[in-house]
């Protein structure tokens, strides 16, 4: 089975280590990949690593930020010359005797494009809100993409809240398949954290800085904590918005917490960070599932999360972690009731393992994504 896999940049955030552990969990079931991308990044250099077939054709995002007006245009007039790509990019496709095309995102819509000239079966993974998650504008409105996304073979959703909120008015098959994130084998070999906690306790927040993420509520947070609790930390994981991160920095120098928060930047080992970690916050009200909050069970660390978006669906309140309602008020108290009771954060973190175990490794995931791949060429 011959798979066209479509990304929608060339960066190895989420998204993208998705789908390299997804093509990684298909290889072994006869799917041979080929992976287009719009331009050059660290994606193609573990492409290469891996022996993965590319291809780097010029072609735009249909969805694109508002938060900056002029790039917000621009946008959408490369958005729009999608369609004098669109010729080359189906001879280049045409070529590679293709079965199915997989677009790994809702923020790139060639795929339905290319699709649909070459009559070949798309398969479209979506894994954001898109306006909820990201302030994220679609070329021509949600409208536009619903009436290219009813012409896909099939639709994935990483959540529920996904698909509620966002694939109500789609009419093509609709699954919701929770990515996994770890191959069985490395999850045994990756031990849990220890039963006495990091001394001082340490917090990690980790991500996109981006304002729907949540990273200032962790820091105004974190702040209410050590008023009365002076032996914790803070880490904070992740580049992104300037202006967004210069807030931060400001606030944590306005405050004196500069000796107890560290501001680590991108991380290309994100496993190493939560390492470190006691336990994880996921403070983005609209998160498509939560790859982090994921991530933080296979090390044994318990979860505060918002109750929005997909996170409620991986967070068992007061089992595998805490849900949080309002603001960094409320999620202050349950940090404070993690420092103070580790034994309960232990408990917590142990669970969360159990359920990495049973439900979100590679394998699980990528069984369910290929059952619905195979049914599609049989």
């Amino acid at each position: 089975m011959k798979i066209l896999f479509i990304t929608h940049g060339a960066d190895m955030m989420g998204a993208n280590r998705c789908l390299l552990d997804l093509i990684s969990g298909l290889q072994p079931n006869g799917v041979n990949p080929l992976v287009l991308l719009p331009e050059e990044g660290p994606l193609v250099k573990v492409l290469k690593e891996k022996k993965i077939e590319y291809l780097i054709e010029t072609y735009h995002n249909w969805a694109f930020t508002k938060y900056y007006k002029l790039s917000y245009w621009m946008q959408g007039i490369r958005a729009n010359q999608n369609k004098k790509h669109l010729p080359h990019l189906c001879k280049v496709i045409y070529q590679h005797n293709i079965d199915i095309i997989y677009t790994n995102s809702s923020q790139t819509g060639i795929g339905a494009f290319i699709a649909e000239e070459l009559k070949i079966q798309h398969v479209w993974h979506i894994r954001e809100f898109g306006e909820k998650d990201y302030d994220l504008a679609f070329y021509k409105g949600r409208t536009y993409f619903n009436q290219w996304a009813n012409k896909a073979t099939a639709l994935i959703s990483m959540s529920a809240a996904i698909e509620q909120e966002t694939l109500q008015a789609i009419t093509a098959p609709k699954h919701v398949i929770h990515d996994g994130i770890i191959l069985k084998d490395l999850l045994s070999k990756i031990q849990p954290r220890k039963e006495k906690p990091n001394k001082p306790f340490t917090f990690l927040i980790i991500g996109a800085i981006h304002p729907t993420k949540g990273q200032l509520t962790a820091v105004k947070a974190f702040h209410l904590l050590t008023k009365n609790n002076s032996d914790v930390r803070l880490l904070i994981a992740g580049k992104g918005r300037k202006l967004y991160t210069q807030k931060i920095k400001s606030y944590i120098q306005k405050n004196k917490l500069s000796d107890k928060i560290e501001m680590l930047g991108y991380v290309n080992d994100p496993y190493a960070v939560h390492q470190k970690a006691d336990a994880v916050l996921m403070c983005s009200k609209s998160e498509g599932m939560g790859r982090v909050t994921l991530e933080a069970m296979i090390f044994g660390n318990p979860v505060i999360g918002f109750n929005g978006g997909g996170t409620p669906e991986l967070i068992e309140d007061g089992v595998d972690g805490f849900i949080y309602h309002t603001d960094e008020n409320e999620l202050a108290k349950k940090m404070e009731i993690l420092v103070n009771n580790p034994a309960l954060a232990f408990k917590m973190g142990k669970a969360g393992r159990k359920k990495i175990e049973e439900k979100y490794t590679i394998e699980d995931f990528t069984d369910k994504v290929y059952n619905i791949l195979s049914s599609l060429t049989t």
